[in-house]
């Protein structure tokens, strides 16, 4: 979807993959983990998109190995970059969550003239392939945000139940098997610190507690430094998800809002994203972030796609792409907090 993306707007995209089993007849056979191979690929490219991932083990022979003028875009990332020192240019975290997840928390609060507190809920059942999914649980390796946790004047506090906070979710469906479980990243903790705002909730919502066994299971067993066996690991893992989703109809939401003050109003904004695949989302924020790449002369340094692109243009794309995207107002009589002496005790 992204290399139909980036040609429909007039891109020239080359491609490397693993196989020849791919659309593209023009696609160049290319090892990730081979840097020479990446390197001399690269030569003439702008930009280079990791779509192959996981970034856990391939950031050095593909970021680390792209010339001073290439940019390296990665949906993904993590934690991973932390202490990057290659030479190109990164905008790391740029596809769904984390991406859109952190831009969005950054535009509902923006609605506000004062902002108390964002909600961040995520999650639903989807096919988003082995690669993916490796990605997402090697990055919890080295710490990717804080289970069971929300953040109180940016430090992590034990998470406590606010009211209200069941319209928060309302976009998710009300499926007896879902699981709700508290959890904030390092994205959401750096914008609820750069923006200024003083309370952030993150909830994944996992359609079911096989699902959560599952997820459990790939975190769990993740810690072998060897990639053909942490690859067939997740192969194996990813095949049983699969076979429990058969026959399930496949969704994905994004619902972020924000409570505070608009002159001496109080009022709780928001705006939920839906997809059938969060993959369609990440192809589209991955453009956007080639686009500004592209714009841009003498880019350095490693950058978070949330920081690094505009909400309003973003939601724009979305909403010419055909992804559903609802806006939400409403008025509240008081401003609601949850029991400071529970946060810093640590009691739930």
């Amino acid at each position: 979807m992204l290399v139909e993306l980036l040609r429909r707007s007039g891109c020239e995209v080359v491609c490397a993959n693993r196989t020849r089993r791919t659309p593209d007849e023009g696609s160049f056979l290319v090892d990730a983990r081979n840097a020479a191979g990446v390197r001399e690929f690269a030569q003439g490219c702008g930009v280079v998109v990791n779509c192959a991932g996981p970034s856990y083990i391939i950031r050095d022979s593909v970021a680390g190995a792209l010339p001073s003028g290439t940019i390296y875009v990665d949906p993904f990332g993590g934690s991973v970059f932390n202490d990057y020192d290659g030479q190109c240019a990164c905008v790391i975290n740029a596809g769904c969550t984390p991406g859109l997840s952190g831009l969005l928390a950054r535009y509902v609060a923006r609605r506000l003239d004062r902002c108390v507190s964002v909600t961040v809920c995520s999650g639903g059942r989807e096919q988003g392939g082995v690669a993916g999914f490796a990605d997402v649980i090697l990055s919890t390796r080295d710490g990717y945000g804080y289970p069971g946790q929300m953040l109180v004047d940016g430090a992590p506090c034990p998470y406590v139940k606010r009211d209200g906070e069941e319209a928060d979710m309302d976009s998710f469906p009300s499926d007896a098997e879902a699981v709700h479980s508290p959890f904030v990243t390092d994205e959401l903790r750096n914008v609820a610190s750069a923006h200024g705002i003083p309370m952030l909730t993150g909830m994944l919502v996992i359609p079911d507690r096989d699902s959560l066994h599952l997820l459990l299971k790939a975190m769990t067993s993740s810690h072998t430094d060897d990639p053909d066996e942490l690859m067939r690991m997740f192969s194996r893992i990813d095949g049983s998800k699969s076979r429990l989703d058969a026959g399930r109809e496949n969704w994905f939401a994004l619902q972020v809002s924000a409570r505070g003050y608009v002159g001496n109003s109080f009022r709780r904004v928001g705006v939920t994203v839906r997809a059938q695949d969060s993959s369609e989302l990440s192809s589209i924020i991955l453009a956007e972030v080639v686009f500004r790449c592209l714009d841009i002369d003498q880019l350095r340094g490693v950058h978070w796609g949330c920081e690094f692109l505009d909400p309003n243009s973003v939601i724009g794309s979305l909403e010419s792409s055909g992804v559903t995207i609802e806006h939400a107002t409403a008025h509240h009589a008081t401003e609601t907090r949850p029991d400071n002496e529970l946060v810093e005790s640590g009691f739930v």
